[in-house]
């Protein structure tokens, strides 16, 4: 009839059913064709797990009668030998039971046969690095930089050698991303900066590893030195990650590096007292105070003479063991002292402000007395 539009063809639904029709069919074609061999190899492939789960328990058992010094350096070779050969036996067989995959046994076997070379080479390599680093007396931070160079060159040759046995040369695709990563390196500017103040703190070693510092904004213990972070433990526990450029920019004071840390304490005296007297007294308190050093011996000095009282200096040094917990002592210090002035009997004052309030004027007396 003349006039009718066919709606299903006009929407498209004829040609979308058409083509779902023709995917089922695809699919039933191919699990027709494959299924058997998926479900194969997935029979295999619990398989393989069930024996290395067996193999792996029996293996740490024997290790673990032998009563070795480097047991647990063994026992995390052995397992990283089992996963790699569970692996291997997967894909093997994936590669037997599905045609066209039968090219690539070789070269997974070889892959495998790398990993184990590399593995087994970076554990050389790791060892010569701490051999060498003690031997020449570097500290944690430099051995970090050091290892984690190298194992970023052997990861990079590591990644060559695999493409290498599927035929894929990275060279010229490490050529067209170093074009990509100039550009990206205007964009991350700041991180280039943090890798280079990172590289630069490493090398001219303001602070090392467990060393206490103290910058701008933060003081703590020295835990971790990154290419892009330091990492500080306050003495609350926090964990404060500053980017490197940061720190090295900034006045950093190492509290460490001297070994024992001078202290100073202030505390006031009234005027009326004698300084002698106040020195007598608070000499024993310093001398017997637990951390506090008796050489360099303890001082106590006139500072300054301020409107309302003197200034008295409690100077007096610490070991490096008490750099951590130096505000504590200084804060009982100061407590210690208090109490012994004021048990003698010598006034600690506080800031006062004299007020004095006069009569009126004299001709305003004047006006008063004529009215």
């Amino acid at each position: 009839m003349t006039g009718q539009v066919d709606t299903s063809r006009l929407l498209g639904l004829d040609a979308l059913r058409d083509a779902l029709l023709a995917t089922w069919r695809d699919v039933q074609g191919a699990v027709a064709q494959y299924g058997p061999n998926a479900v194969l190899a997935a029979g295999l492939t619990l398989l393989y797990a069930l024996l290395f789960l067996g193999v792996s328990r029996l293996a740490y058992r024997l290790l673990a009668r032998f009563h070795l010094v480097a047991y647990p350096i063994a026992r995390r070779v052995l397992r990283t030998v089992l996963r790699l050969t569970f692996l291997l036996l997967v894909l093997l067989s994936i590669t037997a039971l599905f045609p066209g995959l039968e090219v690539w046994s070789g070269p997974i076997f070889r892959v495998y046969l790398l990993l184990l070379v590399l593995y087994v080479g970076w554990g050389a390599i790791r060892r010569f690095l701490h051999v060498q680093a003690a031997q020449w007396d570097l500290d944690a931070s430099l051995s970090l930089l050091l290892r984690n160079v190298t194992r970023t060159v052997w990861i990079l040759l590591g990644l060559y050698l695999v493409f290498g046995q599927f035929g894929v040369d990275l060279l010229p695709i490490l050529g067209g991303l170093g074009v990509v990563g100039l550009a990206v390196g205007f964009a991350a500017q700041d991180i280039l900066a943090n890798l280079i103040s990172g590289v630069t703190l490493l090398l001219d070693r303001p602070f090392r590893i467990g060393d206490w510092i103290r910058t701008e904004a933060h003081e703590g213990q020295v835990t971790r030195l990154t290419l892009r972070t330091t990492h500080l433990r306050t003495r609350d526990n926090e964990d404060v990650s500053i980017p490197n450029k940061e720190v090295a920019g900034a006045v950093v004071e190492n509290l460490s590096v001297g070994g024992k840390l001078r202290l100073n304490v202030n505390i006031g005296l009234a005027y009326r007292e004698h300084v002698g007297h106040a020195r007598d007294l608070l000499l024993p308190v310093l001398s017997g105070f637990p951390g506090v050093l008796a050489d360099p011996a303890p001082q106590v000095l006139v500072e300054e003479l301020e409107e309302s009282r003197v200034r008295l200096l409690l100077r007096f040094w610490v070991g490096a063991e008490g750099v951590q917990s130096y505000p504590v002592t200084r804060m009982k210090v100061l407590e210690a002292a208090k109490e012994a002035l004021q048990a003698a009997g010598l006034e600690v004052p506080f800031p006062r402000m004299q007020v004095r309030l006069d009569g009126p004027p004299p001709e305003r007396r004047e006006d008063r007395a004529d009215a």
